[in-house]
């Protein structure tokens, strides 16, 4: 008994892992494994340092390198550093532009386009794995004995790390060598590496062929490997100020910088691997425009058993950031919105705001005359008294004002409201007192100006 149920928890915890491994491997399914990346990187890893960097860089900006491969068929009479200097104008990435000179290597990356975005989207998952599988390849190269130092290169082993460079700076050979024997017995059964036939080559007593020579300027050494971090170094001061002589390896990591993938060379072209679009594509697939933003309708094909009937149909595929954005919408002059309403009211209200500052500078105008100052009291505004406002003592006064002024009246008026008929007598209705005290307020204001002019007489 004890046995079997110790028999049945292994089984559960057997299958326990593989579950879990599985959802994993469902989860990372866009991460390529070991094998595969040695699989993918057997046919450039013994490639020279330098042309190895732009052909990493290159391998990330897939529509460029098309670009470029055609540019380089039809102008196949420019070769070498003839054919990088026509291209200085064009808006390519500077390892593109690099690749120039050797037209055979940039017609293989064009042609197997599958295998270039895999390498460039693998480049940019994970830089440390794909520098450490090179390293694996070239260890396996040199334990078979096929990678030694030669006319062409040089191959230089420090610590763990082999260095393949150039044996003359001023010129570059890129070797075409046949994977399934440099490497010696493969290692990755079920994965074998990969194999470019090329045409017109063939492979006596050693697996590399090393083909034509080109001429580089100090310029092309602008990429390096920096093998101690596992990343690559660019430095754009030797690309955009060429140096008059070609540089020592450790002068590269003098003001050099890491190198930094930009989206813009990518030209809408939409990544595979789902993080590499949440990380450089805001999580989006292509940036180009669609046919649903087009206006154009999509054809699409219903099979019957029968006939083959096409309909126009839309297909709507999902917007990117810069779709969604919607345009600014143009204000009319007939258009009611709540703009041209706040508008407006704001106008009214800063009317009255330019009438007292328009009276603010007559009053600071310098007086000449009487008349003047006349003019100006006249053109004040008199001062609001709310009821609350008066006070008792104003208030007495003002009364005691009305009866000096009804005293004061000729008696001719008054005999004549005392001969007008009774009908024809109009009730007089007495004000209120709030009214009566704004009324006297006002008449002294009134007398007070008049008292000054006087004096100013």
């Amino acid at each position: 008994m004890k046995n079997l149920m110790l028999q049945l928890s292994r089984l559960l915890t057997a299958s326990i892992l593989v579950m879990s491994t599985a959802t994993m491997a469902w989860a990372d399914d866009d991460i390529l494994s070991q094998a595969e990346l040695d699989q993918m990187l057997a046919p450039v890893a013994l490639y020279p340092d330098t042309v190895l960097t732009h052909v990493l860089i290159a391998a990330t900006y897939p529509l460029e390198v098309v670009q470029a491969s055609r540019w380089a068929k039809a102008n196949s009479n420019l070769t070498g550093d003839d054919a990088v200097k026509a291209v200085e104008s064009k808006s390519w990435d500077p390892s593109v532009k690099a690749l120039v000179a050797f037209p055979q290597l940039l017609e293989r990356l064009s042609s197997d386009l599958d295998w270039t975005e895999q390498l460039g989207e693998a480049f940019l998952a994970d830089e440390t794995q794909v520098l450490a599988s090179i390293q694996t390849l070239r260890q396996k190269a040199y334990a078979n004995g096929s990678l030694n130092d030669n006319k062409h290169v040089v191959v230089e082993r420090e610590r763990e790390v082999i260095i393949i460079e150039p044996a003359r700076k001023e010129v570059i050979y890129v070797p075409v060598y046949d994977t399934r024997v440099v490497y010696g017995d493969w290692w990755w059964p079920s994965y074998p590496p990969v194999y470019w036939q090329t045409a017109g080559v063939q492979f006596g007593r050693s697996p590399f062929y090393w083909g034509v020579s080109v001429n580089v300027r100090p310029w092309f050494y602008f990429g390096i490997f920096d093998w101690r971090q596992h990343h690559v170094v660019v430095n754009h001061h030797y690309y955009h100020t060429p140096p008059r002589y070609y540089p020592r390896r450790h002068t590269h990591f003098v003001n050099a910088h890491r190198w930094t993938h930009n989206t813009e060379h990518r030209r809408g072209v939409q990544y595979r691997h789902a993080r590499l679009n949440r990380d450089y594509n805001s999580g989006y697939g292509y940036s180009q425009s669609t046919r649903e933003t087009k206006g154009i309708p999509a054809r699409s094909t219903r099979v019957d058993s029968n006939v083959t009937v096409r309909e126009n149909k839309q297909q709507y595929q999902r917007r990117t950031a810069e779709q969604v954005r919607l345009p600014n919408r143009e204000l009319r002059a007939n258009d009611n919105t709540p703009r041209q309403r706040n508008e407006a009211l704001r106008q009214q209200l800063n009317t009255p705001q330019r009438e007292r500052q328009a009276i603010t500078e007559q009053r600071r105008a310098p007086i000449n005359s009487t008349e003047q100052l006349r003019q100006r009291e006249q053109a004040r505004p008199l001062p609001r008294i709310e009821p609350n406002q008066v006070k008792p003592e104003q208030r007495q006064q003002s009364q005691h004002v009305q009866v000096q002024q009804r005293q004061a009246q000729p008696a001719q008026n008054v005999q004549v409201q005392q001969r007008q008929p009774r009908a024809e007598r109009q009730p007089q209705v007495s004000a209120p007192r709030e009214q009566r005290a704004a009324t006297t307020t006002r008449n002294n204001m009134a007398q007070n100006q008049e008292r000054r002019a006087r004096q100013i007489d």
